[in-house]
C-alpha cells in the first residue's frame, strides 16, 4: 500500500504509443509511437449538479458527471502516420512516380542598354534530378552561359523533365498568362523580355509552377474522413523524494 507521504518529480516527458482498439476494449495492434515528444500533459474536467433543499436551500447531495480526460502531447517530429492520425483516418498511401506541384517566384530585371534585360541571372527552385532526388538549386538562364561551380543552367531542363505538361506562368495577381510555358519561351523571356506574341515584357513579377517528380506519402483530409478511437499507453519514470530512485 502507497504511503500518503509519498512524492516523486517527473523530469522526462513520456513515450506514447497509440492502439487499435479491439471489439472486447483490450488494446490491439501499435498504429503509432512517439518516443519524441515535448511535452505530454493530462487534464480532467467535469460538471456538477446539487441537491438543494431545506431552510436556506442548502446543498444536500452533489453529484460528478460528465467528466473529460484530453490528452495534450506535442512532438518535436512528425510522420505521415501521425498527421493521418490527426487529420483524417489513420490511412497513409505510399506511392512512386508521383508528381508534386511547385511554384517560384520569376523577378524581372530593369531595361539595359540596347535591348530589355528580362530576368535576373538565375531562380531559386526546388528541382528534381535522376540521381539525387529534389534539391534546392539556383537555375541559371543565360544563353548558354556558364553557370558557377556547383549551380545548374536551365539547359539541363531539369526544371522540365518528368513533367505531365509544361510549366504555367502566371502574373502577379494571379491572372493566368501561359498554361503551356515550355523551356524556349522560358529562354526568350528572359533574353528578349517576352515569351512569345502575347508582349510579357520586363518590369513585371511573375509565379512560375511546375511539376517535379517525387516518392510520395498521401494523407486524406476530407469532410467524411475523421480521426479513428484509439488506447493510449503513456510510459516515464518518476524519481522519489526520498531514495532519489526513478
Amino acid at each position: 500500500m502507497a504511503s500518503i507521504l509519498d512524492r516523486y518529480g517527473i523530469k522526462e516527458v513520456a513515450d506514447v504509443t497509440f492502439y487499435e482498439i479491439n471489439e472486447d476494449g483490450t488494446p490491439g495492434k501499435p498504429v503509432l509511437f512517439l518516443d519524441t515528444l515535448k511535452v505530454s500533459t493530462i487534464e480532467q474536467t467535469a460538471e456538477q449538479v446539487d441537491a438543494r433543499g431545506g431552510k436556506g436551500n442548502p446543498k444536500l447531495i452533489t453529484w460528478d458527471y460528465g467528466k473529460e480526460i484530453s490528452v495534450n502531447i506535442e512532438d518535436a517530429l512528425f510522420s505521415p502516420k501521425s498527421m493521418a492520425i490527426m487529420l483524417g483516418d489513420g490511412t497513409v498511401t505510399q506511392g512512386s512516380g508521383g508528381k508534386i506541384l511547385k511554384t517560384c517566384v520569376v523577378r524581372m530585371g530593369a531595361t539595359a542598354s540596347g535591348y530589355v534585360k528580362a530576368m535576373n541571372d538565375y531562380i531559386v527552385a526546388d528541382v528534381y534530378d535522376e540521381t539525387e532526388g529534389s534539391k534546392r538549386v539556383k537555375l541559371y538562364l543565360g544563353d548558354g552561359a556558364t553557370a558557377p561551380a556547383g549551380e545548374v543552367l536551365i539547359d539541363g531542363q531539369l526544371l522540365f523533365q518528368n513533367v505531365d505538361k509544361n510549366a504555367a506562368l502566371y502574373d502577379e495577381d494571379g491572372t493566368l498568362l501561359d498554361s503551356d510555358f515550355s523551356e524556349s519561351k522560358l529562354k526568350a523571356l528572359y533574353q528578349t523580355g517576352r515569351a512569345d506574341a502575347s508582349g510579357i515584357y520586363s518590369g513585371h513579377k511573375f509565379m512560375f509552377t511546375y511539376w517535379v517528380a517525387a516518392t510520395t506519402k498521401t494523407i486524406t483530409v476530407s469532410g467524411d474522413s475523421f480521426p479513428g478511437t484509439y488506447y493510449i499507453q503513456g510510459d516515464t519514470y518518476s524519481r522519489s523524494d526520498v531514495t532519489g530512485k526513478d
